[in-house]
């Protein structure tokens, strides 16, 4: 199986496990306050339908973001050039997953490369290089931007089996960690926070544990973090804990997210108004950012400020609906992100995400 079908099998054990189910929408909910905000109850719509062809998603969900107004393109193009970079650490895990040094694979110009990030993926082995009675698994870096200056910290997306399994782990627990359970005023998903303690920095000269180290990382420096999927969790826990353990750094703060699926409680969403700014790019039919959902037990919210794209804005796109298995991952992978918010620039996915590869 490759790894394309491994992921869509994945995605559909996430969505039956965390209990969204399909539910058609009516025209009559199209006011509502829920569809000022992605997502919203479409997304959780997965079987091929009238209400979700390519014009009456147009009529009744219209893309600010891919409108022709000069600031709507401006603000897609800022976006993206912090949001490309998602790439990189994707290409630095296959570098690592095919038992190759990341560190020479590193080969964007646009930046340089501080140190990377490692982590415990779970309770399975990982190949790649590693010191010898630890498993771990490159989950992303931190690099300088040549042109700017400017600090980023990029995340990957789910990539391990055993990820799959922490992300279908949607307990909640206190954060920040250590936190009593009877005093905690925050909670956040399990299974990304296990990830997430378990992350650390791997400059060549040994490694050191990653939260402790992001008020250096952060402070007298513009920082944005940046990430995918799973890597968008990540991203938005390390803003918030960087802005926790560094708060006169908070305001140069920016977290940069596409396909995020929701990271805790209200409590949490709290926490994250101290960072600077928050831009969670948001396909309207991509299920992720639709999990975990709130049940009676559990409260989960997204933070920051939606930007809303759709697929079916994109005639480039591939959107056949009767192929919703092959869609379910094109709606939700970065590269089609990415194209939607700077066609001219990005870099088009090998999976058949675009007509073109069909």
């Amino acid at each position: 199986m490759n790894l394309w079908r491994l992921a869509n099998a994945c995605l559909a054990l996430l969505i039956a496990f965390t209990g969204v189910t399909a539910t058609p929408v009516a025209a009559a909910e199209v006011d509502t306050p829920e569809w000022l905000t992605c997502p919203s109850s479409l997304t959780l719509d997965m079987r091929p339908d009238r209400e979700r062809e390519p014009a009456r998603v147009r009529e009744i969900a219209p893309t600010a973001l891919t409108s022709n107004s000069p600031a709507a393109a401006i603000l897609s193009a800022e976006l993206y050039s912090h949001a490309r970079y998602a790439r990189t650490a994707y290409e630095l895990y296959e570098a690592f997953d095919a038992g190759r040094d990341p560190r020479g694979a590193f080969a964007n110009s646009n930046l340089q490369l501080v140190t990377l990030i490692y982590g415990d993926p779970g309770p399975n082995t990982e190949r790649g290089p590693r010191p010898p009675g630890q498993t771990r698994t490159l989950y992303g870096f931190v690099a300088d931007e040549r042109a700017t200056g400017r600090r980023y910290i990029v995340f990957r997306g789910t990539q391990q089996p055993a990820e799959w399994v922490r992300n279908v782990q949607a307990g909640q627990r206190p954060y920040p960690s250590g936190t009593p359970v009877r005093t905690a005023t925050a909670h956040v998903h399990a299974g990304f926070l296990q990830i997430f303690d378990s992350l650390q920095l791997d400059s060549g000269a040994g490694a050191t544990s990653f939260s402790p180290a992001l008020r250096n990382l952060v402070t007298g420096r513009d920082t944005i973090f940046v990430g995918h999927s799973l890597g968008s969790a990540l991203a938005t826990l390390a803003g918030v804990e960087a802005s926790r353990r560094s708060p006169q750094s908070a305001a140069r703060l920016r977290v940069v997210t596409l396909a995020s699926p929701r990271v805790g409680d209200s409590g949490f969403a709290a926490l994250a108004r101290a960072v600077g700014r928050i831009d969670r790019v948001c396909n309207l039919v991509d299920v992720v950012t639709a999990v975990p959902p709130s049940t009676r037990q559990l409260s989960y919210v997204h933070v920051g400020t939606p930007y809303r794209v759709s697929s079916f804005d994109w005639p480039a796109l591939a959107n056949n609906l009767e192929r919703a298995g092959d869609q379910v991952l094109c709606w939700h992978g970065d590269q089609s992100y990415a194209f939607m918010l700077l066609p001219a620039q990005a870099p088009r996915e090998p999976e058949g995400c675009f007509l073109s590869d069909r």
